[in-house]
């Protein structure tokens, strides 16, 4: 059984769907690139969680905090008051499109050392604590 295969077809073929795969590509902004009014932009992610993050927490927590983005990533810097705010913060973030990870390694969490000082657990207690958070 001899099989005839006509490559100008083929090629035809593939070269079509490939101009359109190709078009269609640069036609569409990646999420993470999407802009506040739905035009490209390069810091549009972090444009974006800026907004929401104005829209629902106090203006002091928004000066405080720099809100950057490597791709998709949002990556939070600056200074916070509570832990609380922290996770807030956060599932903000991922809420919006496009984010696919938050990265807080720079927030510091001015509330906690203070809380410390004042609270300054004894060492007995620390040594029930630790079992529960080894857990």
């Amino acid at each position: 059984m001899t099989v005839q295969v006509d490559f100008e077809y083929v090629k035809d073929c593939n070269h079509s769907s490939y101009a359109s795969v190709q078009t269609a590509l640069f036609q569409t902004i990646p999420p993470e690139r999407m802009g506040l009014q739905g035009e490209y932009d390069h810091h549009g992610l972090a444009k974006r969680v800026s907004m929401v993050i104005r829209q629902h927490c106090a203006e002091e927590t928004a000066g405080s905090l720099r809100i950057t983005q490597r791709g998709a990533v949002v990556v939070l810097t600056g200074k916070i008051a509570n832990q609380r705010l922290l996770i807030k913060l956060v599932n903000l973030a991922m809420s919006v499109t496009g984010a696919a990870d938050v990265e807080v390694n720079g927030v510091s969490i001015g509330d906690s050392l203070k809380c410390y000082l004042e609270i300054k657990p004894c060492p007995d207690l620390l040594l029930q604590l630790q079992p529960l958070v080894e857990s």
